[in-house]
């Protein structure tokens, strides 16, 4: 059994739609979640006819021998060290004591830092805990990182007979900073083989407007196996977590999809639904809506593991329209 870090670099910039912003082409962000990521190496692997590869990739996920993480940022400290962030937890900590009165000035400007505090979405792993300490002790936390910056970019449309134009939103990662998959493999040979499977991805790029060129990455070091030395700080906290299988919280890291017999734990939980749907771009081009589907976002947490399931959607050109829905864990104390 082996968890291992695979950090992208980005050579490119992005084009990350956002569906629960409408999803309209001048919108992006850095946000890419593990159904997405899944859905984009089954598409490169049945477009190159590599059908041998995408049954391998598709058995290993249904049986559960692997598993991986939304995309989650990574960015290089002073030190040149590299910090893994994972998604802030949906819990409602409430401050176990209630605070001395503050005077007005000062009360709005703790409004105001609050509320850039709700919008952050990423945390240091090896600083979750302080995090939670913060939350229950009513303090501000403000360990806010910069990843990259979205812009728009101007294009024009030279398919009709009068050129017009339009704009894309893209989002342009830092020289040091990009993402990182956080993988489960059963057998080490599994994870070398989804290390070559995202190198060969890579050249091809992820998300839209790849026309354009856009989402090409490479790695940035090879698979950081876990272990509860580490390498860096953060890798050795992630490690802890995905072991605290007693934590009175568990965080899902991936989208989940839960079977039926699992509701009852959903709803004891603490979580944030995500619409997914999209299209099949069949290889003659023609795009297909697909079936429209609730999960429950990274970041949800539950009193247990839910394991979730890959979903079938139906089938297209003749291969399977597959949603990913798997859970990944990090014990959280809260």
């Amino acid at each position: 059994m082996s968890y291992a870090i695979y950090p992208l670099t980005f050579d490119t910039p992005v084009h990350f739609g956002q569906a629960g912003q409408g999803g309209r082409l001048e919108q992006a962000g850095m946000e890419c979640p593990a159904d997405v990521l899944f859905s984009a190496l089954c598409a490169e692997l049945a477009a190159a006819g590599e059908e041998a590869a995408l049954e391998k990739l598709v058995e290993g996920v249904r049986r559960r021998r692997l598993l991986f993480s939304d995309l989650l940022p990574w960015q290089r400290g002073e030190d040149e060290a590299m910090e893994f962030f994972v998604p802030r937890p949906v819990l409602r900590i409430l401050p176990a004591d209630v605070q001395a009165k503050d005077s007005y000035s000062e009360t709005c400007r703790l409004a105001g830092e609050r509320k850039k505090q709700k919008k952050l979405k990423y945390i240091r792993a090896s600083r979750m805990a302080a995090y939670i300490e913060a939350m229950k002790g009513g303090a501000l936390f403000a360990d806010a990182a910069d990843f990259g910056e979205t812009s728009l970019r101007q294009r024009v449309n030279c398919r009709e007979k009068e050129p017009l134009p339009y704009y894309v939103g893209q989002f342009d990662f830092h020289a040091d900073a990009g993402l990182y998959i956080l993988a489960y493999a059963e057998a080490e040979a599994d994870a070398d083989w989804l290390q070559a499977l995202l190198v060969w991805l890579g050249c091809a790029g992820i998300g839209g407007k790849r026309s354009s060129g856009y989402g090409k990455f490479h790695l940035a070091e090879d698979a950081i196996f876990l272990d509860d030395v580490g390498v860096y700080a953060d890798d050795a906290a992630l490690y802890a977590m995905l072991r605290a299988k007693e934590a009175s919280w568990q965080m899902a890291l991936s989208p989940v999809l839960p079977k039926e017999t699992e509701l009852g734990l959903v709803q004891e939980g603490e979580y944030r639904l995500r619409r997914s749907g999209g299209f099949i771009t069949a290889p003659r081009h023609e795009a297909q809506k697909k079936a429209s589907i609730c999960l429950l976002d990274a970041g949800s947490c539950f009193s247990e593991r839910i394991e979730g399931m890959l979903a079938d959607l139906g089938e297209c050109d003749g291969h399977a329209v597959w949603r990913y829905g798997l859970g990944l864990y990090a014990g959280v104390e809260a």
